[in-house]
């Protein structure tokens, strides 16, 4: 089972949002970045689900975004790309 932060529990029961498919998303997203203000990371999984998760392993909240917005955010710092080696111990 995932570790949830309280803003990951309380947006787990909106059944309109993509949380549950974070563990498995978190396992197989091709695309990962770290938020360069939060310093979560962000792990995208298909159809465009992307799963913010702690350092500390904790899921915090979950989204959709397109490869427009993510590009968009790279290119304006917000979010930096990362491979699974740059990833703390808790997150590989």
């Amino acid at each position: 089972m995932i570790k949830r932060s309280s803003h990951g529990t309380a947006r787990h029961r909106d059944a309109g949002r993509p949380t549950g498919e974070a563990a498995r998303d978190h396992i197989e997203a091709t695309e990962i970045y770290r938020d360069v203000e939060s310093g979560y990371y962000i792990f995208v999984g298909s159809r465009g689900r992307t799963h913010v998760f702690r350092d500390n392993g904790a899921h915090h909240t979950s989204f959709r975004t397109t490869r427009a917005n993510r590009n968009r955010r790279v290119s304006y710092g917000k979010w930096v790309r990362v491979n699974r080696k740059q990833l703390p111990f808790l997150l590989k």
